[in-house]
């Protein structure tokens, strides 16, 4: 009986923390990427956050990213190269975003919040801007 009770109440237990968390959990950095704190990534704060991954994926400072500097980042490297020039540059980068952007904003409203992010669209988009 001891041991029933024991097991009912850890039970109890884990289903009150699990009826606590949140549907969607925002990203760990959704400060970084909102810096007006208004709880929602607007197009403007992902380009903003796209400017410096892009940074960061361009080592040489060519202001251009290879296949091999944009793998992780860039899903479909064919798609965000559409002059197929073997290259993504920085406008090209910018309209992955804006295209993932949109794809991630099924409401329309232009701004992205955690259910969104958290979405399999929303997450294509964090993987190129953070």
């Amino acid at each position: 009986m001891l041991l029933k009770n024991a097991v009912c109440a850890a039970l109890f237990a884990m289903s009150a923390s699990l009826i606590a968390l949140p549907a969607f959990a925002a990203p760990a950095n959704l400060k970084l990427l909102d810096p007006d704190s208004d709880g929602t990534v607007s197009l403007a704060e992902a380009q903003a956050a796209g400017v410096a991954k892009f940074k960061a994926l361009d080592p040489d400072t060519d202001g251009t990213l290879d296949a091999k500097e944009g793998k992780g980042a860039l899903v479909d490297f064919a798609t965000a190269d559409p002059d197929k020039d073997g290259t993504v540059d920085k406008a090209e980068y910018a309209a992955e975003i804006a295209a993932a952007f949109k794809k991630a904003d099924p409401d329309g409203d232009g701004t992205l919040d955690a259910a969104e992010l958290a979405s399999p669209a929303g997450q294509k988009l964090l993987g190129l801007i953070q």
